[in-house]
C-alpha cells in the first residue's frame, strides 16, 4: 500500500514538472532558438508583439473598396494585345491633372509590355476583342482614400497564364490635388524603417535578427486616418496572392517619415473643393480608348437639335456643333442649351459661303459676326472652326484665326437623307481617333444617331469632343486636323 501510494505521488511530480516545462517554453516562444517563425496569413494584423490578431474589417475595405472623390469617373477597357485579354479599369478626377497622368503612364506601360515585341499598344487591339486571348491580365487603379489635398490611388495587376500560374502586384500612390505632386507609397516611411518591416512580412518576429529578401517590395502602404497603416506586398512562398502587414497606430507612428506625418494629418482634414469641369473637356486619353469625335454642322436647329441633344445624353456621349452664325442668331435659346448640357461648339460662318471664294477681309468678317453671336447665345466664344464644304486655302488658314477642324469621315448624310445608307457608310470607314462629319439640321440624320452611337459603343468606341480627341496635342490656329495622331 505504501509502495502504491509513494509510485502515484512520483508519477504526479513528473506529470506536474512536464507541465511546468510546457508552460516555459510556451511563454519563451519565439525567443526560444530553433522555434518556427509564426506564418503571417493574408489580412492579418501584427504589432511589436509577438502573434497574430485578424484585421477589421473597415481597413480591409480601405485596400480592396474603392472611394468616390468628387469630380471622379470611372474608365474601363477590354482589348487584346499581343498574347494577352487585358481587362482595366480605373479612375480620373476632375481638376487633378497630375493623376490623371500618373494613371496614364501607368495604365499604357503595361499595356505597351502586353503587345507584341517590337510594337506598341495600339486603341484599335480594344475594338471587339475576343473574350479570351490566352493569357489574362486584370489592372485596375482606383482611390481608397482622400481627405484633405490627398487622394490615394491603390493599382493592382493580376496575371494569369494559360498552365494555371499566376502572379500579382500592387502600388499605391500619394497625389497632392493641389500641387500635383505624385509620390509613392513608400515614402510615407523612414528608409532605416524598411527592412524591420520586410522582417516581419516573412513573419519573423521583431525580437530576432534574421536576413531579409530584400526582393520584397514595399510599395502598396494604406495609411489611415486613424494612424493605422497597411503594407501589402507578393512575399516568397505566397505566389499569385498578397500578404497584409498591419500595423497599429503607435507602432505605424514610430515608422513614418515626415512626408508620413505630413500625409496623417491631411487625411484627417476636410476636402479641398476642386473646380467642376465641363463634360466636354473631361480628360479621356485616346490613346488609350478608341477615341470617335462625332460632330455636326449648319445648326442650331429648333426642331432638330434638341432631339440629337437627348439621344446624346441618353447614351451618355459627347460631340462638337459647328454653328453657323445666322442660325445662332435665329435659335439663341438652342445654342444655350447646346452649351448648358456642356457640348463643345465651333464657329461655321455666318453665312454658310465658300471661304475661298471671299476676300480676306470678308473671310474675316465672317468669322467674327458668328463669334459674337455664339459669343451673345452662349456666353463663351468658340475657339476652333470648320469651313463650309472644307474649302480652306493658305489665305483662309491664315484668315480665320483659329485651328480648322476638318474630318476624315464623311458621312454624306445630306446627301442621302437615309440612315441605311449613311450609317453602313460610317460604320465601315470609321477608326480610332477619327472626325466625322454629320449635320444637326436634317431630321434624317437625327433618325439614325441612336443606331450609329450604340453600335460605335457597342464595338468599343469612346464618343468624345474634338477637344477631348485632340488633347495633348496643340490646336494651332490656320492648321488644319482631320484626326487625332497616333502615338508615336
Amino acid at each position: 500500500m505504501g509502495r502504491t501510494r509513494g509510485s502515484v505521488v512520483a508519477s504526479c511530480l513528473r506529470i506536474l514538472l512536464v507541465a511546468i516545462c510546457v508552460v516555459a517554453l510556451a511563454s519563451g516562444g519565439d525567443s526560444v532558438a530553433g522555434a518556427p517563425y509564426p506564418t503571417l496569413h493574408s489580412h492579418e494584423r501584427v504589432s511589436s508583439h509577438p502573434g497574430t490578431v485578424a484585421l477589421p474589417q473597415p481597413l480591409s475595405d480601405a485596400l480592396d473598396g474603392p472611394v468616390g472623390v468628387p469630380g471622379g469617373y470611372g474608365m474601363s477597357l477590354a482589348a487584346h494585345v499581343g498574347e494577352h485579354h487585358v481587362r482595366a479599369s480605373w479612375t480620373y478626377v476632375d481638376g487633378v491633372p497630375a493623376l490623371n497622368a500618373h494613371v496614364d503612364s501607368w495604365l499604357l506601360g503595361l499595356l505597351d509590355a502586353a503587345a507584341p515585341a517590337g510594337s506598341r499598344y495600339r486603341p484599335a487591339m480594344a475594338l471587339n476583342p475576343p473574350q479570351s486571348a490566352g493569357q489574362e491580365m486584370t489592372a485596375s487603379a482606383a482611390p481608397v482614400l482622400a481627405a484633405g489635398t490627398i487622394i490615394v490611388v491603390r493599382e493592382k495587376v493580376k496575371g494569369s497564364g494559360t498552365d494555371g500560374t499566376g502572379s500579382e502586384r500592387s502600388e499605391t500612390v500619394y497625389v497632392d490635388a493641389v500641387s500635383g505632386a505624385v509620390r509613392g507609397g513608400a515614402e510615407l516611411l523612414r528608409p532605416e524603417a524598411i527592412p524591420g518591416i520586410q522582417s516581419r512580412m516573412l513573419g519573423i518576429p521583431a525580437q530576432i535578427a534574421a536576413p531579409v529578401r530584400q526582393d520584397i517590395p514595399v510599395r502598396d502602404l494604406v495609411l489611415k486616418p486613424s494612424g493605422e497603416l497597411a503594407v501589402s506586398a507578393e512575399v516568397p512562398g505566397n505566389p499569385g496572392g498578397n500578404v497584409t502587414l498591419t500595423m497599429n497606430a503607435g507602432d505605424a507612428g514610430a515608422v513614418l517619415s515626415d512626408y508620413g506625418r505630413q500625409v496623417l494629418g491631411q487625411l484627417n482634414a476636410a476636402a479641398v473643393p476642386r473646380p467642376a469641369t465641363a463634360p466636354a473637356a473631361r480628360h479621356v486619353n485616346c490613346d488609350i480608348v478608341p477615341c470617335a469625335a462625332l460632330t455636326y454642322d449648319d445648326g442650331p436647329d429648333a426642331r432638330t437639335t434638341p432631339q440629337l441633344l437627348a439621344i446624346l445624353a441618353e447614351r451618355k456621349a459627347q460631340a462638337t456643333f459647328f454653328m453657323t452664325g445666322s442660325n445662332t442668331a435665329a435659335n439663341p435659346a438652342i445654342a444655350k442649351q447646346v452649351a448648358d448640357a456642356g457640348f463643345a461648339i465651333g464657329n461655321h460662318t455666318f453665312s454658310h459661303p465658300y471661304l475661298t471664294k471671299l476676300p480676306v477681309p470678308a473671310v474675316k468678317k465672317e468669322m467674327q459676326r458668328t463669334d459674337a453671336a455664339i459669343l451673345a447665345a452662349t456666353g463663351a466664344a468658340p475657339i476652333m472652326m470648320r469651313p463650309p464644304y472644307g474649302a480652306a486655302d493658305a489665305a483662309v488658314q491664315g484668315a480665320v484665326g483659329k485651328p480648322l477642324i476638318i474630318w476624315a469621315v464623311d458621312s454624306l448624310d445630306w446627301q442621302s437623307k437615309n440612315p441605311a445608307v449613311f450609317v453602313p457608310k460610317v460604320l465601315k470607314e470609321i477608326t480610332p481617333g477619327a472626325v466625322v462629319l454629320m449635320h444637326d439640321v436634317q431630321p434624317t440624320t437625327i433618325a439614325g444617331q441612336q443606331e450609329l452611337m450604340s453600335t460605335l459603343q457597342a464595338q468599343g468606341y469612346q464618343l468624345v469632343s474634338v477637344p477631348q480627341l485632340f488633347e495633348g496635342t496643340p490646336l494651332v490656329p490656320g492648321h488644319v486636323y482631320r484626326s487625332r495622331p497616333v502615338r508615336p
